[in-house]
């Protein structure tokens, strides 16, 4: 949008100075001290229980009281809320508004525990952030923005603080904590009386919540934009002015207002100043702040005496401008005050696109927060005015992506203008008026261009106005050359190359328009009038006679120097030209123009360096005053025949094509190729037919669909006069990829090359889209290996042009090829005559889990290497998935942002999305991941609800070394059981192959593409570290796995694989092939390796030649070398140590102590997660969950269950590159444990359903199929023992479960405490979705393991086993005297440290004989054992082992009695593999006599008698009990 008509002046801001402190009297807050004379608004009850089992109220509340004679206003406060042992920054801060009346109230509604309990009274405010019911602390503040870093304990008085309230557990209070409340009581004030003291001031009792209305004030829920009182003289807040909607309910009112003084413009046209509410701004949360703090004063008679950062009071007319909120104050409507007041901060929000959130914040200081890309420079030439857009990438045009006139046009359309917002420089001036030329122009240089895709840091705040139409951003004061060092609010990254990418081949083609190019110039003919600089010199013809180019000779020389610069950069061999001078239009040989610019070429280049193609014989009776052309270098290629136009009345309004056939000068007819190049009618006139429909494609469509048509016609005539079959069709069609003129030609066969580089070659109002093209036939398709578009012209500022040059008092004409045309050229390599056959370098990774650390500089590194030895333009970097999610705490910390930037800028160019990508919901995947992501995330089996309708893209084209490789994503059928239900409630996952296969089928059949690569988020169970092969996971016939590896359609060359966390790379059989292969892969994880296949493709018949497959593992080489090495690199170690720093404010404070490693399962002692064996760390986890949840106020957890794929990182003991010290946890390692921030829920379950949930560790989903990790092996508070059989069936592997040393009640029920995620059926644990009594404790479970790590330090592992296999066991009654022997697996933990157990004694509770001892090896004992004569018929024999601790209860019967024993196995016989119970070598099964062996379970049916089963394993069964020892202790811990 080209901004032609500024209806008032405009003004400067001024610099704030941000943390200042401004002085004045009335808004002085009394500090947090005494308050026993009632003289401030007091925090008066809580309630934190809320929708709680039996609770009183649906909904948590806060109450506050003024105690007062006078209403209070409350726009400067807030409530913030920080958890019981937090020690940062409050977590949640509610900005408040109104006022509370004098001895009245005010209620803020909180969030619900469940779904029980009474309404609340209408609350006058609600607060999103769940308060703990067992402790915290709530502040009252006299600012908006979050306190920084309250002080624990007994609080001092603050001046930043107005009440305090600390409950229960919390470590920041008034004096002493107050009590906690229940589900049926509150925390509540006596009289409003504040002794500094919670403990003191607050009884609990039952909930009275009061809202402004119960004292006949207003309610909750007023009028949305109610007219507040005016008293003269009395200040009306800001937020009243300005309203909830975009006018002031005051309008044409004269009112007084209050403000700190933000920004200021006596220059420049504004004539006024900014002023906003003192202490507003900071973590404004958009869904609840509706009215705006900042309003801007019309007032040239004061605005000299309102400098910024002081508090002043402003009294006038309350007026809208076109659409701005301001207050027209007259001389002597300004006095500045002397009040102390804390100084507005800076709104740290992402500019919203919604108006009305734009609204809420007219005025106001904020720091934009997230990426904005520039999207339209064209004002920064005229207004010194920037559009942006946030993103990483500037706004499309709608017909480049979409249908013209479809509903996602008119979409796209709102998106773009609702997306888009201004970067103003704080005044109104036209730096093209005569008045303004000697005025230099804001933002502008010649060494920092402002391109469009360039990316914005904002350096300092501004200001979000409403004025000319449009949104701004405006610095503090007037922007200036002269003052831009200290006042310009951002930079721009510079995004310049110098020369085009490297696009390979034989021979490079080159499309360029050369911007009426006229050596014919104005001042030759008569009649023509100028665009004139600023002395009035003419530069351009602008009308009057047929030249079109530059007024004189000057003029035109600087014009040719900037194409020569440029074509002589491309590195092209055969040019073709647009808009360029037609000289027989002029009396002279028709390529007088041409001749003139191809000497200028040789002069800057060398003689004979190039050459045009002369003119043919026959010309149209009719051209246009411009013309098309080609230039080539003689010493590459040559001419075959003359040049050839096509003379048809299509092209009467247009240039008419030309065509001309090229070879190698060393080959044969064999290098032949046919170029024709175009220039179709313009989209600015046309009338009937071709009069602009609306629908987005400019006028004259019709006209440009007729040229398509023709130029079908003329191309295919060629084809069959000369033999060529290589055709390339190039040049500027005017009309952008989704237009009906680009369809004519891609449904004639014709690829368009330049789509496929992600670039565009034009920018216009504000978007980018491509009119320039190069479409190729298929056989020219073949030969290409690389294809660019230059951005030197369009994304550049029209500053630069030759057309403006002394156009303003800065000079920014250059002789280079910056801006030397508004189009971009495009480039297109050639193979010719080599070989056939190209590779294709694939790297891939998977399972990367923002992996920001010291390990990331080297990951970077070795993509980068494996990029410079094949080269960049035979490249794809991809991702199998889970980029996100599970991350570090550098990356988690800030919503992987990082992780993000990191693939950014190493060339991420697709990846299959992962489970983890959902894990914040498909809202935000789609919302702010895509956003920030330039890759394509691809799901072909990811579908709208009840619908086969894909919700994300399907696949991905690339044209690589002239091969258009498909790439095809898939994500894990297992997704809903893997993240929270709520986020994907929209949504099915279907089948991965089948939607891969259907992708590929479709692709084909529209001839799409000539490779085709799968990318599955999912993935073998286990991989060659684990010992395991691709036969043994082939053998387990009912896997996804599986059925990817044999099913996927021999179509695809390339599987990349994730998921599962494992490491191969395996050689698959084709299916329907007798001998060929295709690879296989999958990294491992976290980017300890990078995936590289490289595909031999054949172009004629694209097949795969032959191929490589391999893990590299990352490097080890100096982060300093990689840096130097490699450009990328080096941005990479920019972003992750600004990620590294920012996250160690809070991640490396310390807050627990332990006193060895304490890990997941480990692999062969090095590979962390094994998930399919139990480990120290998921045990504590669970004992940290009853801890956290045993209070009946967060659920009354009994019993703590953990899915081992939670725990996402290890404690260990040596000190972190940090130098926190040996044995210190820090945040960020205790976060990174935890890092998905799930809720902690409790359940009742029975014991019958608690053996389920154990079961149900043998795998199936819903269907009954086995996943991909058939075994998942639970963590269990150390209240919980059992023991099992694993070549037992399917639903009976289990045969004696403890809870407390007590054989489980099967009807009883019990208390289980998890995370949101499990107990709603994640991780195929479906049993718990049956619990009774389900309720959300409002607790974090990285809080709550936060808290228990500190207060339970030192923390020390336990190497007790919970669950045991025990098989063998005699199933007849011994005699007394009789030897037997039973077999105990399973015994050794493979966390880090576990001791190996290496002998277990057996002995018989109560008898007086010696214990037997037997030996372990491999974790694996054979028990020995004699009955002795002193025991009774219902024996109990007794097994320890000797280092863990680990204690074993085997019921066995003494004399003649014979009892069936309940362990015995249902399926006697070794199972074969793929069957139930069977073993796969190296996945960690338990049972199977191994730490890394895992069962493969099948589907077999639950026993019918399993409840009385069930009851007999209870009374009789085997019981687990265990001698806990730690890390550090060696006697009994129970």
């Amino acid at each position: 949008m080209h901004q032609t008509l500024r209806k008032r002046a405009r003004l400067a801001f001024v610099s704030l100075l941000a943390a200042s402190t401004v002085v004045v009297a009335p808004f002085v807050v009394a500090p947090a001290t005494a308050n026993t004379s009632a003289t401030r608004v007091v925090i008066s009850e809580a309630y934190l229980n809320g929708g709680s089992s039996g609770a009183s109220y649906l909904n948590k509340f806060v109450e506050l009281y003024n105690p007062t004679g006078a209403a209070v206003d409350l726009s400067t406060m807030s409530l913030q809320y920080r958890s019981a042992t937090g020690t940062a920054n409050p977590t949640g801060v509610l900005p408040l508004t109104g006022s509370i009346a004098a001895k009245g109230h005010y209620l803020i509604g909180g969030t619900a525990n469940a779904a029980n309990g009474q309404a609340l009274p209408a609350p006058d405010a609600t607060f999103g952030v769940s308060f703990a019911g067992g402790g915290g602390t709530l502040f009252l503040a006299a600012q908006t923005t979050a306190l920084p870093t309250p002080a624990t304990g007994a609080v001092a008085a603050d001046a930043a603080v107005v009440d305090v309230l600390g409950y229960g557990t919390s470590n920041t209070f008034e004096g002493q904590a107050s009590v906690a409340a229940s589900v049926t009581t509150s925390i509540a004030r006596t009289n409003g009386v504040d002794t500094d003291n919670n403990r003191a001031d607050f009884t609990d009792g039952a909930p009275t919540p009061q809202n402004a209305a119960s004292d006949g004030g207003t309610t909750g829920v007023p009028d949305p934009d109610p007219v507040p009182p005016v008293v003269p003289g009395v200040p009306v807040a800001i937020a009243d002015i300005q309203g909830s909607t975009d006018t002031s309910p005051l309008v044409g009112q004269t009112v007084t207002a209050r403000g700190v003084v933000t920004a200021s413009y006596p220059t420049g046209g504004f004539n006024g100043y900014y002023i906003q509410t003192p202490g507003t701004g900071g973590a404004v949360d958009l869904s609840t702040h509706t009215r705006s703090d900042g309003l801007f004063v019309f007032s040239s008679a004061t605005v000299a005496a309102a400098a910024v950062g002081s508090f002043v009071e402003v009294t006038g007319t309350v007026a809208e401008f076109s659409g701005l909120t301001e207050l027209n104050v007259a001389a002597g409507g300004l006095s500045v005050l002397s009040d102390t007041v804390t100084a507005p901060t800076p709104a740290a929000v992402a500019v919203p696109t919604d108006a009305a959130q734009r609204e809420s914040l007219e005025g106001m200081l904020i720091a934009p927060a997230g990426d904005y890309t520039i999207t339209d420079n064209y004002d920064t030439n005229y207004y010194g005015s920037v559009v942006l857009v946030g993103g990483t990438s500037p706004l499309e045009t709608p017909t480049a992506v979409v249908a013209p006139g479809s509903a996602e046009y008119t979409a796209l359309v709102a998106s773009n203008l609702a997306r888009s917002i201004t970067l103003d420089d704080g005044a109104s001036l036209n730096f093209n008026s005569a008045a303004n030329k000697s005025l230099s122009l804001p933002y502008l240089s010649v060494t920092n261009p402002v391109r469009i895709g360039a990316g914005v840091n904002f350096t300092a705040p501004v200001v979000l106005d409403y004025r000319f139409g449009t949104w701004n951003l405006q610095p503090t004061e007037q922007l200036t050359a002269a003052n831009q060092a200290t006042v310009q609010p951002a930079t721009f990254t510079n995004t310049r190359t110098a020369s085009p990418a490297d696009v390979g081949g034989d021979v490079t083609m080159a499309s360029f328009n050369v911007l009426n190019y006229f050596t014919t110039t104005g001042d030759s003919l008569t009649g023509c009038t100028y665009y004139t600089d600023r002395d009035g010199n003419p530069t351009t013809v602008n009308s009057g006679c047929d030249a079109r180019g530059a007024a004189n000779a000057d003029d035109l020389a600087r014009q040719q120097a900037k194409i020569v610069s440029a074509i002589n950069a491309l590195g092209a061999d055969v040019v073709s030209l647009e808009e360029i001078e037609n000289s027989a239009r002029f009396g002279e040989n028709r390529d007088a123009a041409l001749s003139t610019l191809t000497a200028a070429l040789n002069s800057a280049a060398g003689a004979g360096t190039w050459a045009f193609v002369a003119s043919p014989a026959a010309v149209p009776a009719s051209e246009d005053v411009i013309r098309t052309a080609f230039i080539y270098k003689p010493a590459v290629v040559s001419t075959v025949g003359s040049s050839v136009i096509l003379d048809d009345p299509a092209f009467a309004n247009a240039r008419q094509p030309l065509a001309q056939a090229f070879t190698l000068v060393s080959g044969a007819d064999e290098s032949r190729f046919l170029a024709v190049v175009n220039h179709f009618k313009s989209k600015g006139s046309g009338t009937g037919a071709d009069a602009d429909t609306g629908d987005g494609q400019g006028a004259s469509n019709a006209s440009r669909v007729k040229q398509a048509t023709a130029l079908v016609g003329f191309a295919d005539t060629l084809k069959a006069s000369t033999g060529i079959d290589r055709v390339l069709l190039d040049g500027d069609f005017n009309a952008y990829l989704k237009e009906d003129p680009i369809a004519v030609l891609t449904e004639a066969g014709y690829t368009d090359l330049g789509s496929t580089t992600g670039k565009q070659t034009y920018a216009f109002d504000g978007a980018t889209g491509s009119l320039d093209h190069i479409f190729a036939s298929s056989a020219a398709t073949a030969a290409v290996t690389g294809v660019d578009v230059w951005n030197i012209n369009s994304v550049e500022s029209i500053a630069l042009e030759y057309s403006r040059f002394n156009y303003n008092a800065t000079d920014f004409y250059q002789p280079n090829a910056y801006r030397s045309s508004d189009h971009d050229p495009l480039l297109v390599g050639l193979n010719l005559t080599g070989s056939n056959v190209v590779d294709i370098n694939l790297l891939n990774i998977n399972d990367f889990h923002g992996r920001i650390d010291s390990n990331t500089v080297k990951f970077a590194g070795t993509i980068e290497k494996l990029k410079a030895e094949q080269g960049d333009a035979s490249t794809l970097f991809l991702s199998d998935g889970d980029n996100i999610g599970a991350s570090l705490f550098a990356s988690s910390s800030q919503k992987d942002q990082p992780t993000i930037d990191v693939l950014n800028t190493l060339g991420l160019t697709a990846s299959a999305v992962g489970n983890h990508e959902f894990d914040q919901g498909f809202a935000d995947l789609t919302g702010r991941v895509t956003d920030a992501a330039d890759w394509d995330y691809l799901g072909a089996n990811v579908y709208l609800k009840g619908t086969t309708t894909p919700a994300l893209q399907q696949y991905k084209v690339f044209t690589v070394n002239g091969v258009r490789v498909a790439v095809i994503g898939a994500v894990t059928e297992e997704t809903p059981t893997l993240v929270s239900p709520g986020g994907i409630s929209t949504l099915d996952f279907g089948d991965p192959v089948d939607a891969v296969n259907r992708v590929v089928t479709q692709l084909k059949a529209a001839d799409a593409a000539d490779v085709f690569i799968a990318e599955y988020h999912e993935g073998a169970s286990a991989g060659t570290p684990d010992g395991a092969t691709l036969a043994q996971e082939l053998a387990l016939t009912d896997t996804a796995f599986a059925k990817i590896v044999t099913q996927t359609t021999p179509d695809v060359a390339a599987i990349f694989t994730g998921h599962t966390h494992k490491q191969y790379a395996w050689d698959a059989a084709v299916p329907g092939s007798a001998a060929a292969t295709r690879p296989v892969l999958q990294t491992g994880s976290y980017g300890e390796n990078i995936g590289q296949i490289i595909l031999s493709v054949d172009k004629t018949s694209d097949a795969v030649v032959t191929y490589t497959a391999k893990n590299v593992p990352r490097v080890t080489t100096a982060d300093a070398d990689l840096v130097a090495a490699y450009p990328r690199v080096a941005e990479v170690k920019s972003i992750v140590d600004a990620a590294l720093t920012k996250a160690a404010v809070i991640g490396n404070q310390p807050i627990g102590t332990i006193t060895a490693d304490i890990t997941t399962a480990y692999t062969n002692g090095t590979t962390r997660d094994d998930r399919g064996s139990e480990s120290t760390l998921g045990n504590l986890v669970a004992d940290s969950l009853v801890s956290s949840l045993s209070d009946p106020t967060f659920g009354g957890a009994e019993i703590g269950v953990v899915n081992p794929g939670g725990l996402r990182s290890d404690l260990l003991y040596a000190s972190s590159p940090v130098g926190e010290g040996n044995g210190v946890v820090t945040y960020a390692e205790a976060n990174a444990v935890l890092p998905f921030v799930n809720n902690l829920w409790t359940t009742t379950l029975t014991g019958a359903q608690f053996k389920t949930i154990l079961e149900q560790q043998w795998q199936t989903d819903a269907a009954g199929a086995v996943p991909s990790r058939p075994y998942l092996a639970l963590g269990l508070s150390n209240n919980v023992d059992y023991t099992y059989d694993a070549a037992r069936a399917q639903g009976d592997h289990i045969t004696g479960i403890t809870v407390g040393g007590v054989p489980i009640d099967p009807a009883k029920g019990y208390r289980i405490g998890s995370f949101s995620f499990l107990l709603q059926g994640g991780d195929n644990f479906r049993e718990f979705t049956a619990g009774a009594n389900t309720r959300d404790s409002g607790l974090i479970d990285r809080d709550a393991w936060i808290n228990y790590l500190t207060t339970q330090s030192p923390v020390s592992p336990a190497f007790d086993r919970r669950g045991v296999s025990v098989t063998d066991v005699p199933t007849s009654a011994l005699a007394a005297g009789t030897t037997a022997a039973l077999t105990l697996s399973k015994l050794d933990l493979t966390s880090l440290g576990s001791p190996l157990n290496t002998s277990v004694s057996a002995s018989f509770e109560g008898s007086a004989a010696a214990p037997v001892v037997s030996p372990v090896s491999g974790g694996v004992s054979t028990v020995a054992f004699a009955v002795p004569s002193d025991v009774p018929a219902d024996a109990t024999l007794v097994i320890v082992a000797a280092e863990s601790g680990t204690t074993v209860r085997v019921p066995i019967t003494v004399g003649a009695v014979v009892t069936p024993d309940p362990t015995t196995p249902t399926t006697p016989e070794t199972p074969a593999p793929g069957q139930p119970g069977a073993a796969l070598p190296g996945a960690g099964t338990p049972g199977s006599g191994s730490g890394s062996d895992l069962a493969n379970t099948g589907n077999a049916a639950l026993p019918a008698l399993l409840l009385s089963a069930l009851l007999l394993l209870a009374g009789a069964g085997l019981v687990l009990a265990r001698r806990r020892r730690s890390a550090t202790e060696s006697v009994d811990s129970e």
